[in-house]
């Protein structure tokens, strides 16, 4: 291998690994690929895939209304919850790949059932060092066809073991807040942008060697 292969295989692979570093989502399942009905009634103690009700009753929704990726999905391909099922629930998660002490952003879409009141859906999320922090979605003009959903995130510092809940705050209402798409992604540290940068930077140089080498050939 050239000196110019060389230093081009380890550009890659730095940024390779960097990448990789940063952008691992640990989170099983976040689009409810287990939706397979127009939706599901599940209550504390049942569970979806990898999440686990804890409270109350959630319903599971595959194609009565849109999903957070694309058209209505009848036949599962992807899903959404709705954290009030019969009563306003809750469900949870144990994220384990996460290192403690280091920061991830947390994201995830939002939307709300259209169907009736209140007006303003309101849930809590928590995971690692936020533990109930609060979102709402106002209904109005999203419908089934189009749920206009938001992309919500929170930054959290992870610990030694990490949680991630979704909690209804509605008080009495079988129509609240639906959620999907939700991801755990690392913030990049200075190590990791060194280490990227220095990757951008040795490809760049062995761009210019190859371009300077081939402009002497030609001459």
């Amino acid at each position: 291998m050239t000196k110019l292969c060389l230093l081009s295989a380890v550009a890659v692979a730095a940024i390779a690994s960097a990448s990789t570093a940063w952008a691992a989502n640990v989170v099983i399942d976040g689009d409810f690929n287990n939706s397979n009905a127009t939706f599901s009634t599940i209550s504390s103690g049942g569970s979806i895939g990898p999440w686990s009700v804890t409270s109350g009753s959630v319903d599971l929704v595959g194609g009565y209304w849109q999903s957070p990726s694309g058209p209505n999905f009848p036949n599962g391909t992807n899903g959404s919850v709705d954290l009030d099922g019969l009563s306003p629930g809750a469900i949870s998660q144990d994220i384990s790949g996460l290192t403690a002490g280091k920061t991830y952003t947390l994201t995830f879409w939002l939307s709300g059932n259209p169907d009736g009141a209140p007006a303003i859906k309101s849930l809590d999320v928590s995971i690692g060092s936020v533990a109930g922090d609060n979102f709402t979605y106002t209904i109005g003009a999203n419908t089934h066809s189009n749920m206009m959903y938001t992309l919500e995130s929170l930054t959290f510092v992870a610990g030694s073991s990490n949680t991630l809940s979704f909690a209804s705050q509605d008080t009495a209402s079988p129509f609240g807040p639906a959620i999907g798409g939700v991801s755990i992604a690392g913030i990049p540290e200075a190590s990791t942008w060194a280490m990227m940068l220095a990757g951008f930077a040795g490809l760049a140089f062995a761009g210019y060697r190859k371009t300077k080498g081939a402009a002497h050939f030609a001459a």
